[in-house]
C-alpha cells in the first residue's frame, strides 16, 4: 500500500508518476499505455481501471475483463458509453499541484490541490458486503464531476446531476449512477437521491453537513456506505426503494464539519485529512492517510 504526499509541476506530471511508478509498485499491471488511454489490471485478477486522458481532465472507467483489441469505449462490462461523455472525471490542473495519492490492491483514491481548489478521485473496488460469488465486481468510479456549474461537487457523495456523477457496479453486473439530483441547487448538502433511480452514499445523502464534534471536542468518523436504488426508473412509485447495502468506500469518511482544509483528524492513532468539496470549505470529507 502507498500513501504518497507529493508536489508536481503540473497535474500531467503527477499522472505520469502515478502510471509509471506508484501504480506498478503496488502490483497494478499495465495492460495499455497510450497517449490518451492508460489501463491497469488490479492485483489478483480483480478487474481493470482505465484513465481516458483529455484536455485538462481525466475520465475514469472500469471493467471486469479487458480486450486488448478494443478501445476503452468498447470494453465489455464497463459503464455504458451510451451516456458519453458522462464518465466520471476529475481535473488535471496545468500549474503546480500538491497531491495526496492512496493506492492499495483494491483501489486508487486521493485529491489534487491546485490553488485553493481540491479535485478528488476514486477508482476501483469498495469493501463489499458479500463474497466474490455474489458480488463479482464491486467497483466504484468517481471524481470531481461537473465543475463551475450549479452541481459543482467534489466526490462520490453527490455530484454533477446525471452527467459526470460517480457510478457503481451492482452485483448483477449493471451500473448505476450515484447520488446527485438533476434539479437546481447550488449545494449538494440539501439534496436527496431517493426520488430518483440513483444509488447514494450514506451519510452524504442528506444533512451530513450538520455533523459536529463530540462533547469533548473530539471527532467521530463515519464510514461511507454505498447503497443501490431498487427503482428501475424515475417514474417508479415515489420512494419505492428496495435497494441493497453494497459496501463501504475504502478510505473515504464523513467527518464533523467546520474544520480547516488540510488539517488532520486523529482517531485511534489514524490520521484523516480534511478535504473540501472543490473550493467549498464548508463542505468537507475525511481521507484516511493509512
Amino acid at each position: 500500500m502507498t500513501v504518497a504526499i507529493s508536489n508536481h509541476a503540473s497535474g500531467a506530471d503527477w499522472l505520469s508518476s502515478l502510471c509509471a511508478d506508484i501504480l506498478p509498485s503496488n502490483n497494478w499491471t499495465v495492460v495499455r499505455d497510450t497517449f490518451s488511454e492508460k489501463v491497469f489490471g488490479l492485483p489478483g485478477d480483480q478487474g481493470f481501471v482505465a484513465f481516458v486522458i483529455g484536455a485538462g481532465v481525466v475520465e475514469i472507467q472500469a471493467f471486469p475483463v479487458f480486450d486488448p483489441d478494443q478501445p476503452v469505449s468498447a470494453q465489455v462490462g464497463g459503464f455504458s458509453y451510451a451516456y458519453s461523455p458522462f464518465l466520471p472525471r476529475f481535473v488535471l490542473p496545468a500549474g503546480p499541484v500538491k497531491v495526496w495519492t492512496l493506492v492499495n490492491s483494491r483501489r486508487l483514491c486521493g485529491v489534487i490541490k491546485s490553488g485553493t481548489s481540491y479535485y478528488s478521485f476514486y477508482g476501483g473496488l469498495i469493501l463489499p458486503f458479500g463474497s466474490n460469488r455474489v458480488y463479482p465486481f464491486p467497483c466504484f468510479i468517481g471524481g470531481s464531476g461537473e465543475l463551475g456549474g450549479s452541481k459543482e461537487s467534489a466526490y462520490p457523495f453527490m455530484s454533477g446531476g446525471n452527467q459526470y456523477c460517480p457510478k457503481v457496479c451492482l452485483p448483477s453486473g449493471g451500473w448505476q449512477m450515484v447520488g446527485g439530483n438533476s434539479g437546481g441547487n447550488t449545494s449538494f448538502t440539501n439534496e436527496f437521491p431517493y426520488s430518483y433511480s440513483y444509488a447514494f452514499v450514506h451519510p452524504f445523502d442528506g444533512k451530513y453537513h450538520r455533523l459536529r464534534s463530540k462533547i469533548d471536542g473530539g471527532a467521530v468518523v463515519y464510514p461511507s456506505l454505498v447503497v443501490s436504488s431498487g427503482r428501475s426508473s424515475d417514474t417508479d412509485v415515489l420512494n419505492a426503494d428496495d435497494g441493497q447495502w453494497l459496501g463501504y468506500l475504502d478510505g473515504v469518511f464523513a467527518i464533523p464539519q467546520g474544520r480547516a482544509a488540510e488539517s488532520l483528524i486523529a482517531v485511534d492513532g489514524v490520521d484523516y485529512l480534511v478535504v473540501p468539496n472543490v473550493n467549498k470549505s464548508s463542505e468537507t470529507y475525511g481521507l484516511r492517510l493509512s
